[in-house]
């Protein structure tokens, strides 16, 4: 197994996390300015989370569906509830955290299959 391929595709996979869970949280803020979300609004944040990790993948020149399934498994489980179930006077940076741990968490197994596949001798 290739261990540093597969850290550096670990981090890569927390940058992307944390940068597309501000950035969703920021549309989110910009959205709730007159204290409603709407489906549409919140379709509107999804997207443009995503849009967020495919230009990161074509920067990193990675695979973008693996960005795109734990981003959007990030944004599902630890973001979406504690933004949802907040008050709204948390600080940016809590939500920059929850992305980057639960992104570390959902990119474990694709680290583990990128750096098995890119191993030594093969």
């Amino acid at each position: 197994m290739n261990w540093a391929t597969a850290i550096k595709g670990w981090l890569l996979f927390g940058l992307t996390g944390a940068v597309s869970t501000l950035v969703f949280k920021l549309t989110h803020d910009v959205f709730t300015s007159d204290s409603d979300f709407s489906l549409w609004e919140f379709a509107i944040s999804l997207i443009i989370a995503g849009s967020v990790s495919l230009l990161i993948s074509k920067l990193t020149h990675s695979k973008s569906v693996f960005l795109l399934i734990v981003t959007y498994m990030t944004l599902l489980i630890p973001v979406l509830g504690a933004l949802f179930g907040s008050s709204g006077s948390e600080p940016l940076w809590q939500f920059g955290l929850l992305g980057l741990f639960g992104s570390l968490f959902w990119s474990v197994p694709f680290s583990i299959w990128t750096g098995w596949k890119y191993r030594k001798g093969k």
